[in-house]
């Protein structure tokens, strides 16, 4: 079963990043579809209800598995052969995604929405990816190991949210959580590597504008926006801000915010994506 959380108006599709699936929005989908939108959060191969699936070595070969799954939400009840066009959400490796789903299929495409992305082609891989960020979040994991502070939950997940946010890194409730969505299922290494390998190789693409003889279903001027955390300790603010200028967008900055914005600044996100909406 996709999920697709059924509401009237704008359609969201919220594309998680490396590793992760739509269990790790955390509820942040909920509470924008509570806002009176529709909510689609597909998975990526490799990943969730798709882990089988060997992930592919590029990012735009993500994009039918994704397409599939939003097919199947729209086609629902559909009384129109034309399904409608939605508005991309894409967190890190999820932003990527979004670029090249909106540079195949712009006309079904609103909107992009940027989350802490970046691409090879504009910034340098040592910001796209700070290891010394994980070196030290792995660090603090293992410090509150040997005190005690983590029994029975998974020190991967542990570091994973030790890096990716700047608020919640203590949250042991979390940390159980996710550990807990870690037992029932998780990208495998043999995945996570793959992705790790689309990521890095993955160039912003260029999205074409619409020519005034264009054909109805020819090339069209799909709006990006650019949303970037300030305390990103894994791609570095200036990643957002080479997509932004690469797109001729401004970046709109999330204070005191990690990586994972739908965890550290749910109620600011959802502003901004229902103020995009409008």
């Amino acid at each position: 079963m996709i999920a697709g959380i059924e509401k009237e108006g704008m359609t969201f599709v919220l594309l998680r990043g490396l590793m992760r699936d739509r269990r790790h929005w955390y509820g942040f989908a909920q509470r924008l579809a509570a806002a009176g939108v529709r909510v689609i959060t597909p998975d990526l191969p490799g990943n969730g209800t798709l882990a089988e699936i060997n992930s592919p070595l590029s990012i735009s070969a993500y994009a039918d598995y994704v397409w599939a799954q939003i097919d199947e939400v729209l086609s629902e009840g559909a009384t129109r052969e034309v399904l409608e066009p939605v508005c991309l959400v894409g967190l890190s490796m999820g932003g990527m995604l979004a670029l090249e789903m909106a540079k195949h299929k712009p006309n079904r495409v609103l909107r992009v929405v940027l989350i802490n992305s970046s691409a090879a082609n504009l910034s340098p891989w040592y910001r796209r990816f700070q290891l010394s960020s994980l070196v030290k979040s792995a660090w603090e994991t293992g410090r509150r190991w040997l005190n005690g502070e983590l029994a029975g939950v998974s020190l991967i997940e542990a570091t994973v949210i030790q890096l990716t946010s700047e608020c919640r890194g203590d949250d042991f409730k979390l940390i159980q959580d996710w550990s807990h969505y870690r037992q029932q299922g998780h990208t495998s290494l043999f995945n996570g590597l793959r992705q790790l390998a689309a990521c890095a190789s993955f160039d912003a693409p260029v999205i074409d504008h619409l020519p005034a003889n264009a054909p109805v279903n020819g090339p069209v001027n799909v709006p990006v926006n650019v949303i970037v955390a300030n305390r990103d300790r894994l791609a570095q603010p200036s990643c957002g801000q080479a997509l932004a200028d690469f797109y001729h967008s401004q970046v709109i900055y999330l204070d005191d915010c990690g990586h994972d914005a739908s965890l550290d600044k749910p109620e600011s996100l959802l502003r901004l994506l229902l103020g995009m909406a409008r």
